[in-house]
């Protein structure tokens, strides 16, 4: 099925909500930045299956060792057995997943069993064995969080972070565009391969899923703070042995 027929079908559901209405400080909370404007590029070197160096930069701030970057098949860690994936861009049961712990270290992992959801654009795996503490779990995001205008934390299939804003809500779709008064260079125009990296808000100094990328541009996919997905996923991770 075509992306943008997929992202059409999502936010026609029946189980639309209202937009969320626009915050007076929406466009705050941006003080981890540098006065100099500076990519938000995650590794200063990194090997799939060996050590890595995190780079120290503003990205430092947030951990995203609960992400797989070792394939543009990204997947997000939820619970220490399971993450969520693009639907239509899912990794197979025979490439690892590999993530990073912050002193660098290596975990490897393999998807045991997987559950496409029916609406959205959202696969959910379990791992044959859960990771360890040092590897970040991601809540999702609150509805209440999810303010129009509110910076996004936006990763790509280069290991980088961007800033975005979130624009608008369509049922159990988000959509993102950018921040005009920022510098350029933390914007990320996403294309083909970005699918299934994830999205996140900023909440009590973490990260708090909101979205796994299904378009390109500013980025639109999933609202993981709609009630509806998450009940969805964690039905998905019951049926696989919660």
């Amino acid at each position: 099925m075509p992306l943008s027929l997929l992202l059409l079908l999502c936010a026609c559901s029946t189980h639309s909500r209202p937009t969320v209405p626009t915050g007076q400080a929406a466009q705050s909370g941006l003080g981890f930045l540098p006065q100099k404007a500076e990519k938000g590029a995650l590794f200063q070197y990194y090997q799939p299956r060996a050590q890595s160096k995190w780079r120290n930069n503003w990205a430092h701030s947030f951990d995203l060792t609960g992400v797989s970057w070792n394939d543009p098949r990204t997947a997000t860690l939820i619970a220490p057995s399971y993450v969520v994936m693009a639907a239509h861009f899912t990794r197979p049961s025979d490439v690892p997943l590999i993530f990073h712990d912050l002193a660098g270290n290596p975990q490897e992992r393999y998807i045991a069993s997987v559950r496409h959801l029916a609406a959205g654009d959202i696969a959910v795996a379990k791992l044959n064995r859960p990771l360890p503490p040092s590897i970040k779990c991601y809540r999702f995001a609150n509805a209440s969080d999810a303010i129009i205008g509110r910076p996004v934390i936006v990763s790509d299939q280069t290991k980088t972070l961007s800033i975005h804003r979130l624009a608008g809500i369509s049922g159990a779709v988000v959509q993102f565009d950018y921040l005009t008064n920022l510098n350029a260079i933390y914007r990320r125009n996403l294309i083909v391969g970005d699918s299934g990296n994830p999205s996140f808000l900023v909440k009590n100094g973490e990260l708090v899923l909101l979205e796994t990328h299904t378009t390109g541009g500013p980025g639109a996919g999933p609202f993981y703070a709609d009630p509806d997905v998450q009940a969805a996923i964690h039905a998905a991770m019951k049926q696989m042995g919660n």
